[in-house]
């Protein structure tokens, strides 16, 4: 190996007009291989999705039905769940704030690749399950994830001022979004639907009575939930007084209507006169985003899918053609993980720039230049590319692997399944091993040029200087990189619990190590001969003219110190 570089550089870093062409071919190939690896890059991730061995259920009642009847919708199904082998536990829980629950596989059966995968296949099944299940607006079933903000779910927000315009706004949405690519599910996070009786206050009959909305307000409100009149301080003791209306038991409509009310007047009237009455239903709550009414959908993005794809998708298929429905009332925007991820990847951006910069200016105080360190510089940008060729190659192996184990389990249309799956994503640990990478591949190009600027002052020519540098330091760097490689391939590959965390971590920092190394034995030495060709000599001159300048701000040996 060493014989062939060797020879290999002896004829690339010649003379003569054809070996030019081959330096500008070499950095061209180069430059093709950059602009590939940006191509072939997933999509962009939030934080890694994790492998619990925890199958969550959702579920959704019509609004107004008791829990008992919700339980009994469901009892079914439960049972079946108790009854099946891979289940360790499970729960159901219908209540005021939540709905659903969940089944717990075995541990063992959840471990490793082959358990990632069973999990994915047994979300998929129960979900498929409960939504057969009658009497739910909706349900579906997915994997806990282990963190609570990497649950891959967006939101998409509509604002304007009339709730029921707000409601088919989202009606619409849903139907669109829903079965889209990479989507697991859309869900409101409203409940419309909800029996209330409605007051409408007769304005008319109103004025001639010297009555209003606050006056009718405060009587339908006292014979429900009662109307909080001050607080009375007994002793230091506080206490609530509360009209509330003596009989418990409950009104009908007829009882509202004959309702009799006193006016300050003496005159007595009843409530039917005052409003108009009707049974209708509306929203269990009214959500504001800035003093405007909303409605919030829940996106719910497949595990093994990036969230950045299906956020783009989402809003160049389907919300811009919507907005273009709406009048200036309403708006319609993708919030929630989408505005964590967006500046998550904006601080992790600025640490990059930040990095290669103290980087650069570290070595231009080391090599006196700032050309050298230009050229050093340039193996972070091979780095970055090797992470995205090491991402997708990995993804392709993997992609391999999981046919098998589908094939195994015997997971109904497991092509469909394996469709955008991304074993390796581009997650927010992902993107913080390429800024890591930014510090360690640098070491390779510094010790080619430096040790070049050694053999020159020794009195070496500049191209000869060049050629010996890159012979003797293809061994330890080589060396380096080997044993760093394999120190992360348990990273990239292991199949320990919480593996999965950090494996696209792995993965991009091999790639980049790998890819940045081999490339970097070319491409640095092929610029330095190439500026020496262009004119842009490094003599020895001035080299050994910094080494005195630098000598002349060193402290005097004290006496009785022997000289260095």
């Amino acid at each position: 190996m060493a014989a062939g570089y060797s020879k290999a550089m002896k004829f690339i870093l010649g003379t003569g007009a054809s070996r030019i062409f081959g330096k500008i071919g070499v950095i061209l190939g180069i430059a093709g291989l950059l602009v590939w690896s940006t191509l072939i890059l997933p999509d962009r991730d939030y934080l890694p999705y994790g492998n619990s061995n925890m199958v969550f259920m959702f579920i959704d009642p019509v609004a107004g039905v008791p829990a008992q009847q919700n339980m009994e919708y469901f009892a079914e199904y439960e049972k079946k769940i108790t009854q099946m082998e891979d289940v360790d536990n499970n729960f159901l829980v219908f209540s005021s704030r939540f709905n659903g629950g969940g089944a717990i596989v075995k541990p063992e059966l959840a471990r490793g690749q082959r358990g990632e995968v069973k999990m994915a296949v047994k979300s998929k099944k129960m979900g498929k399950d409960i939504f057969q299940i009658p009497g739910y607006r909706f349900a579906f079933a997915s994997q806990r994830p282990i963190f609570r903000s990497a649950s891959k779910t967006f939101d998409i927000e509509i604002v304007g001022p009339d709730i029921f315009e707000l409601k088919r706004i989202a009606m619409d949405l849903i139907k669109s979004i829903t079965g889209s690519e990479g989507v697991h599910s859309v869900r409101p996070e409203f409940k419309l639907g909800n029996p209330e009786l409605r007051f409408i206050p007769r304005r008319l009959n109103n004025a001639r009575l010297d009555m209003g909305v606050p006056e009718i307000g405060d009587i339908v409100e006292s014979l429900n939930a009662g109307k909080y009149l001050g607080e009375f301080n007994d002793r230091g003791e506080p206490i609530d007084f509360v009209l509330v209306r003596a009989d418990a038991e409950k009104l009908d409509l007829n009882d509202y209507k004959n309702l009799p009310i006193w006016t300050e007047e003496d005159m007595m009237t009843n409530l039917g006169y005052l409003a108009d009455m009707e049974i209708a239903s509306g929203p269990a709550r009214i959500d504001h985003i800035e003093k405007e009414r909303s409605v919030k959908l829940l996106v719910q993005v497949h595990k093994s899918y990036p969230m950045q794809k299906v956020i783009q998708r989402v809003e160049k298929e389907y919300l811009i053609s919507e907005r273009r429905t709406l009048t200036e009332e309403y708006g319609l925007r993708i919030g929630g993980t989408a505005d964590d991820l967006a500046s998550t990847e904006k601080s992790l951006l600025n640490s990059f720039i930040y990095a290669v910069g103290f980087i650069y200016l570290l070595l231009v105080a080391l090599f006196k230049s700032f050309m050298r360190p230009f050229i050093v510089m340039l193996t972070v940008g091979l780095a970055v590319s090797g992470s995205f060729f090491g991402i997708a190659g990995n993804n392709a192996l993997q992609r391999m692997n999981i046919r098998g184990i589908l094939e195994d389990l015997e997971a109904p249309n497991p092509e469909a399944m394996l469709l955008g799956w991304d074993w390796i994503t581009f997650d927010i640990l992902t993107q913080l091993g390429i800024i890591i990478l930014a510090g360690i591949v640098v070491n390779n190009a510094i010790l080619i040029v430096h040790q070049m600027l050694n053999n020159i002052r020794s009195g070496m020519d500049e191209r000869e200087a060049l050629q010996k540098s890159c012979e003797t330091r293809l061994r330890p760097i080589m060396m380096t990189v080997i044993s760093s490689v394999c120190g992360m391939l348990p990273l990239a590959f292991g199949q320990g619990a919480g593996t999965e965390l950090y494996r696209g971590m792995g993965t991009a920092l091999i790639g980049g190590l790998m890819f940045s190394t081999i490339f970097t034995l070319f491409l640095v030495p092929v610029l330095i001969s190439l500026m020496t060709d262009l004119g842009l000599h490094t003599r020895k001159e001035d080299l050994v003219k910094e080494s005195l300048s630098r000598e002349d701000f060193e402290p005097a040996p004290r006496a009785g110190t022997p000289a260095q």
